[in-house]
């Protein structure tokens, strides 16, 4: 005869105790009574496939996508928005759109944006301060010291699928130029045909973003990796993103 249990329930019978426990779950399962190892469960059902399980998966997808852009340039990239965003509009964004995006905002978004911006650079100016470039002379002719020496390029990557994520614009963006960074690429995904959300927009400008680029996903992590749209190949990238992003970065 065979029970089915469920997975945090133990396993009773007679002078039979054992515990179950899985690191993944499942549906269901059947189990003879007295045995309670793994080997003896037959699967039912199974769960379906999570992020984590799907990794081995996500690093090839993003690698051939990587592949591809590093090897097709722009016109990769810009294949890529259009297949997956469905944007075949400008890739740079300009100085008009940035305007009439912020002109599209309200008088309150508008403040409370250039309220968070002033705050973040406040503190990143204070943090910068506090760290000091210096020398000493360890012994008679060995010196040795520290000095403070920005990158060149940052890439900045800000989500905006599902919701605008302006303080990632701001934290980004901002800290880079406080820390005398060059040149600060921004991207972030389009909207269907709508563009980049216009808060996006106005806060990667505010924060001092010196291009900006209408990408998303794996293509916007490797149009700034490799330095297409801008010239300048990115030494640092940061902002949070799905597991796609994050392997790309990686």
């Amino acid at each position: 005869m065979c029970h089915v249990f469920p997975a945090d329930r133990a396993l009773a019978t007679g002078r039979h105790l054992r515990q179950l426990r899985f690191s993944k779950p499942f549906s269901g399962y059947v189990i003879h009574p007295y045995l309670a190892s793994i080997k003896d469960v037959i699967y039912l059902k199974k769960a379906e496939k999570t992020p984590a399980t799907g990794e081995q998966d996500t690093r090839r997808i993003v690698q051939e996508m990587l592949d591809d852009i590093e090897s097709g340039g722009e016109a990769k990239a810009r294949e890529y928005a259009a297949n997956l965003d469905k944007w075949t509009g400008e890739i740079v964004v300009s100085k008009e759109e940035i305007k009439t995006a912020g002109e599209s905002l309200s008088q309150r978004a508008r403040d409370d944006i250039q309220f968070a911006y002033e705050r973040v650079k406040k503190f990143a100016e204070a943090q910068l301060a506090s760290m000091t470039e210096f020398e000493t002379e360890l012994s008679p002719g060995l010196i040795a010291g520290q000095r403070l020496i920005p990158v060149q390029t940052a890439g900045c990557y800000i989500p905006g699928g599902r919701y605008a994520h302006i303080a990632s614009a701001i934290m980004s963006v901002t800290t880079a130029k406080v820390a005398g960074v060059k040149n600060v690429v921004a991207c972030s995904p389009t909207r269907g045909d709508s563009g980049v959300h216009p808060s996006i927009l106005y806060a990667a400008d505010l924060a001092g973003a010196d291009t900006i680029l209408a990408l998303g996903g794996v293509q916007g992590i490797a149009a700034m990796a490799f330095g297409l749209f801008s010239g300048h190949p990115a030494d640092i990238l940061v902002g949070p993103g799905n597991r796609f992003v994050a392997e790309a970065k990686r």
